[in-house]
């Protein structure tokens, strides 16, 4: 059996790689659509529900699927798990775009982590990561001075835990395809989010009202189906797909893109207009994209 090194699949940065991440991006960027859809429903119904929805679709779409990865795939599975409680969390205390800017903060953790196990940045992941942070301030900076400063910080801090979980997944995925013990998508549902969402329906029904847990009325069910389908399935196999084909940094930076679609999808859906801050800031994050694109051909 031949092993690819590092070197080998860092060189492959292939467009399906590419495209598993500019999808991921544009599915969780569409969460805070669903999730202003049923401001009612408590974050652990509706990562609940979504994960329930998105494991039907696992076993019915991928009744075959099984690697014999199962403990990778519940590691991998309870961070994406985590994930989808702080991105839920956050989308409903701060608006669209800034808590999708945040979560885009992924690469910042991913050089942390490496960073820990002895591979220090070059100097265009730190350029890279200058721009990022400089886009993050310009988006943010205007909301920060309005009402409702408490209740933003508290969605924001949420959104940049949920950027550290996006970035372990990145990582650890990463190490286990070198490995060649990455799970596929489909295993890493068809595994954890049944018997997860199944626990997190049942706390939920256990703490809170039924209008807090049942999607009752025409919108909450297309924010479930949405959530469930769109956001959670669907980014799941893409995300898998990216993540083992791409650099951990590379694959996070690329869905820097987040918050641009999350931004339009507010501005089509929720009647959220960005405004120049939100302009110019992502001019910074494009930047930031384009110098460690750069990097990424040489």
């Amino acid at each position: 059996m031949t092993v690819r090194t590092s070197d080998t699949l860092d060189r492959d940065i292939d467009r399906r790689g590419v495209m598993g991440a500019v999808v991921t991006s544009m599915s969780w960027a569409a969460t805070g659509v669903w999730v202003n859809l049923a401001p009612a429903l408590s974050p652990l119904a509706l990562v609940a529900w979504r994960l329930l929805l998105a494991a039907a679709l696992f076993w019915l779409l991928f009744p075959r699927v099984r690697r014999g990865f199962g403990l990778q795939a519940w590691g991998l599975g309870a961070m994406l798990v985590a994930y989808y409680l702080a991105a839920v969390f956050a989308f409903q205390h701060a608006p669209v775009g800034e808590v999708a800017l945040c979560i885009g903060c992924a690469p910042l953790f991913v050089l942390l982590y490496q960073a820990l196990i002895g591979r220090w940045p070059t100097w265009r992941e730190i350029v890279a990561v200058a721009l990022t942070l400089a886009g993050l301030v310009v988006m943010v900076w205007p909301g920060l001075l309005g009402t409702g400063v408490a209740r933003m910080w508290s969605g924001l801090l949420v959104a940049l835990v949920a950027a550290a979980l996006t970035a372990a997944y990145a990582t650890l995925h990463r190490r286990l395809a070198l490995r060649q013990r990455a799970p596929s998508g489909a295993e890493i549902g068809r595994t954890a989010f049944a018997p997860l969402g199944a626990a997190l329906l049942a706390v939920a029904w256990l703490h809170g009202p039924s209008v807090r847990v049942l999607p009752l009325e025409i919108l909450p069910v297309i924010a479930v189906i949405g959530l469930g389908i769109v956001s959670t399935a669907l980014p799941t196999v893409a995300v898998a797909v990216a993540s083992s084909r791409l650099p951990a940094f590379l694959n996070t930076l690329i869905r820097l893109t987040t918050p641009l679609f999350a931004t339009g999808f507010g501005w089509a859906f929720l009647a959220q207009q960005p405004t120049a801050w939100t302009v110019a800031g992502g001019a910074l994050i494009l930047s930031g994209l384009f110098v460690q694109g750069v990097r990424a051909r040489e």
